[in-house]
This record gives C-alpha cells, structure tokens and sequence, in this order.
C-alpha cells in the first residue's frame, strides 16, 4: 500500500504552464513549499497566475540544491527536441534534451523519495535504444529504482498523444505499483462517461463530438493548428480534409503550411450556422473574412479536368474551414478552458502541445500515494 497522502514539498522542473502541478492538485494532494523552474517568461507568466504561491527558481541549470528546502517530489519534463523522430535524433549529448542530467543533479543533491519524468516514445529509440540505457544507467547510480510505460492520452481524452512516464523511487524506500496503466483503466473512466462524454467543442456534436480524437497537439501547432479529418480530394498529404469524425494528430510547436500536412476542416456552410460558430468559438471578424475568402476561391476554381466525370468536381461546395481553437486545445490537454488565456494564440498553442495530459498525471499520482 501507498503512503497516506500529506502535505509535500514539490518541485517542478521545465514546469511550463503547471500540467504537474494541476494534476497533483486535483489528484487530492496537498502542495507545501512550491517550486518552478523554466526558461520561457510566457509560461512563467501563466504559471506565477495559477500558481501564486510558488517560488520562481529561473533556469534549471542555475538552480543551487543547497538553498532549497526538503523536496518530497520533483516532476520534468526534460526537453525532448533531440529525442523527438521529428527531430535531428541528436540524443542526449544534444543541447536540449541534455539538461537531462541537469534534472538528475538536482535529484542526486535532494533525495526526494519520489521523481517523475515525461518524455516522447522516441526517448527508447534514440542512438538505437543506448540514450534509454544511460538513462537508467544515470537513474541508479543516483541511488533510484523506477517503473515505467508507454501511455496514450487517448485513454483518457480524445487526443492520440503517446508519451513515455518514468517514477523513480528513493531505493529502500517503499515502491507503490503505478504501472501497467491499462487502455480503459477505471480510474481514467470518469473522465470519459457521463451523459455527454468528454465536449472538447462548444460547436454541435455534428461538428464535433467526445468520441472524436484528434492527433497529438505538438508545440510547433501555433504554425499550423489541428484539424478533424474528413475525407480527401486527391491522393497524398495535401488532399486529406478534416471533420469530426477522425482522430486528431499529437498537438506539437511547429508544423507545415495550410493543408500541406494536416489538411483543411470541412464546416457546412450557412448564415444560421455561421452566427451560431462565431458565438460558440469567439471568431474575431478578420478569421470570418478569411474563412469566406477562402471559401469563395475554394467554389471558383476547379481542378485540372483530365475526364468528363470530373466536370463537377469542387473542393469545398458550400463550405467553410475552420482551425481547433485554443480552448480546444486546451481540453485536449485536460486543462481548464481559459487556462493560459491572456496571451497570443501562437503562445497558447505552443504552451499546450509542449505540456503534459493533465489527467494521466492525475492519475499516476493517485496510484502512487493512495494505492
């Protein structure tokens, strides 16, 4: 059995906007002293809003483990940049996801009986399987024994997000089992049942609904934002459209231009429905004019006519397009809808791809201090 729970001392490294903190909250735990490390002053700032009470500790590798108090739990999500398959693969003598070690120094000084980490699937192939290796290698020299898994936020929210949870524990001390974490665990079901399921959209559920899954919300999405596949209008990457009725990509920070690698979202197109959208989604008018630009082009030109059953053919009769708003988002995350409101969408978009699914952390805690 696990220890009753009781106030701790936390710590969150490369917090951003707080996923571990809300998910140890809400999992029923109680924060005493509260600390947050990272770099990016526009997910300092959210973090400062939500989380008053905490102390700002600046850059990982400026923090001195002598002037913090007893520290219970450290959380990070070390950058994954150098692991990610989207990236260079540049492992972990990378810039980023070296800091690392930086995680570990701090860990090593501290000795709290428990340490989890997030990171991208990629962290078990990276360098062929050997970055994985000297990461367990650097975990048990510092005096910890770990459990880990490959879990999908699809488990718990509609967004198709497969991310690697490793909880160490202070060797000696007592070892809560956290994992496996089946697909339908009971724990996650609450946040999938009800009357209605999980509402990712304010729209209808013909434009949306909770069985939806969108893909994996990356950092980078502030370039290109998710969309709901539909169908497509040719063959390859830039035909595909979206709508309802798909599965979302993982949400990221960066991405590709309009329909060139997610594809466009197909929205019937009428006066009623367009007033209702802009009620419902908080469209500014600039995004309504471009909608209906596009809109307009999309119904005048057709494509190459090779054969006469093509005469007909257009690409979006009578339809309009639209991008996942913010909001959205952030429900796909598990946070709260106006979370990191206040800032620029290109901000919230990257903040939420880069943050951790608020309801695996939930639960992760859960069966670590109440199993």
């Amino acid at each position: 059995m696990g220890e009753e729970p009781r106030e701790i001392n936390f710590l969150e490294l490369f917090s951003g906007i707080g996923g571990f903190s809300l998910g140890l909250q809400q999992a029923g735990l109680k924060i005493g002293w509260h600390g947050f490390s990272d770099i990016d002053k526009y997910s300092n700032e959210v973090f400062r809003r939500r989380f008053p009470d905490a102390e700002e500790l600046g850059s990982v590798t400026d923090i001195n483990p002598d002037r913090l108090p007893r520290v219970d739990l450290i959380t990070f999500g070390f950058p994954c940049q150098d692991l990610s398959q989207a990236g260079r693969r540049a492992g972990l003598q990378g810039e980023r996801s070296g800091l690392f070690f930086e995680a570990m120094r701090i860990i090593r000084a501290k000795k709290p009986k428990y340490f989890i980490f997030e990171n991208v699937k990629g962290v078990f192939s990276s360098n062929k399987g050997e970055d994985f290796t000297i990461i367990l290698q650097e975990i048990a020299e510092s005096g910890y024994d770990g459990q880990w898994q490959l879990l999908n936020t699809k488990w718990f929210l509609p967004q198709n997000r497969e991310r690697v949870y490793f909880v160490g524990h202070l060797r000696g001390t007592s070892r809560p089992k956290v994992f496996p974490i089946g697909e339908t665990p009971p724990e996650s079901r609450k946040s999938r049942e009800g009357k209605n399921g999980v509402q990712i959209s304010s729209s209808s559920p013909r434009e949306y609904g909770w069985k939806d899954f969108s893909p994996a919300l990356l950092s980078r999405d502030y370039k290109d934002p998710k969309l709901v596949k539909i169908g497509k209008v040719c063959d390859g990457d830039a035909g595909r459209i979206f709508d309802s009725n798909g599965i979302a990509c993982c949400l990221k920070a960066l991405g590709g231009g309009l329909g060139a690698k997610t594809g466009l979202y197909r929205v019937e197109y009428n006066n009623k429905q367009l007033n209702e959208t802009l009620e419902q989604n908080d469209l500014k008018e600039n995004d309504v004019k471009a909608l209906d630009l596009y809109n307009r082009k999309a119904q005048d030109v057709s494509p190459t006519l090779t054969d006469p059953k093509h005469t007909s053919l257009r690409l979006f009769e009578k339809s309009k397009i639209r991008k996942l708003t913010p909001v959205e988002c952030s429900r796909l995350q598990g946070f709260p809808d106006h979370w990191n409101e206040g800032l620029s969408d290109t901000q919230r978009y990257k903040q939420m791809g880069n943050a951790v699914s608020v309801p695996v952390v939930e639960l992760i805690m859960r069966k670590l201090y109440y199993s």
